[in-house]
């Protein structure tokens, strides 16, 4: 089977040649790298340049901006391989990833993640994997191979990320193309893929997650107390309810063909998102949703449990 590597750059000229280098540096190295870039100048292909002898390279330069979600549906439908690893421009992979990636795949694996170390932007661990900042911790402990209960737990949260993902061609292809909703491709691509149980979960670090401010993901943010509560502000304050509302709706709509078990609880996910959203600021006003929340379930089924229901009385 061949390898493709797909990334969808933006202003990338700082860390892009560091992820190159580490992907020419895989023990299996990939057949081809995707590379679709909407920056507005040339800086980030001068460094995809460099390495044109040594990775067979196929760069796109976006005439005028895309977004992301465009960008990366552009970049995945380019990609010609049997397999597909989506990949950061600014993270690093572990020179054994693909190999221990097509381990999984040689043997009849629809789709694959694996956890990520997280550094600050030197690459100096700061002490967290993805999987932990994402509560998902116990994944660590899970027996490599196919990921049992994925769906109602990636119904709650996904664990991974997008560079931590790899898909059978043929398996993305149905979950194309990517919707347009800000940050969404890897929720997007992790929860309806564990709605057809395509997931295989390897329980080890075999990249770097790099966090620095240009990063569009919140991973590694809230390691500490203080930045769990700056977090939990954060998300009442942009309503990030409403983003899991367009998500879910977004997969119960494309996938009709799921059990009926499956897509109630896709439609018990979106109300659970949707109350929240519209809880009102005033506290007498929201105790009455709260409470349905509670006595349903939903906050442990969905969320952070207790936490959430902290977060809804006291922080809005």
């Amino acid at each position: 089977m061949k390898i493709s590597v797909v990334i969808a750059a933006y202003r990338g000229e700082k860390f892009i040649g560091e992820q190159l280098a580490s992907i020419a540096g895989q023990i299996l190295v990939p057949d081809e790298v995707v590379i679709c870039d909407d920056s507005p100048d040339d800086l980030t292909e001068k460094e995809v340049r460099k390495f044109g002898d040594i990775l067979n390279i196929r760069y796109f330069r976006n005439p005028s901006p895309l977004g992301v979600a465009a960008n990366f549906n552009k970049a995945l439908a380019l990609a010609s391989c049997d397999v597909v690893f989506l990949c950061d421009q600014d993270d690093l992979w572990y020179p054994e990833k693909t190999v221990k990636f097509m381990k999984y795949f040689s043997a009849g694996a629809q789709a694959v993640f694996c956890d990520s170390d997280i550094t600050d932007v030197q690459g100096s661990p700061i002490g967290i994997t993805h999987f932990q900042s994402r509560d998902m911790g116990f994944l660590r402990h899970h027996p490599a191979g196919k990921w049992e209960d994925q769906f109602p737990v990636s119904c709650r949260r996904f664990p991974a990320a997008g560079h931590d993902m790899a898909l059978r061609i043929t398996v993305l292809e149905k979950f194309l193309p990517l919707p347009d909703i800000p940050a969404c491709h890897d929720n997007y691509l992790g929860v309806a893929a564990a709605a057809f149980d395509c997931w295989t979960v390897i329980p080890e670090s075999l990249g770097i997650f790099r966090r620095h401010d240009a990063s569009t993901s919140q991973a590694g943010k809230s390691f500490s107390l203080a930045d769990k509560f700056r977090e939990a502000v954060e998300s009442i304050r942009n309503n990030s309810f409403a983003w899991n509302v367009r998500l879910f709706t977004e997969i119960y709509r494309r996938f009709p063909e799921l059990p009926a078990e499956r897509r109630e609880l896709l439609l018990s996910r979106i109300a659970h998102s949707d109350a929240r959203s519209r809880m009102a600021s005033g506290f007498f006003n929201r105790l009455p949703l709260i409470w349905h929340e509670i006595s349903s379930g939903n906050y442990s089924r969905f969320g952070r449990g207790w936490k959430n229901i902290v977060q809804d009385i006291f922080f809005r």
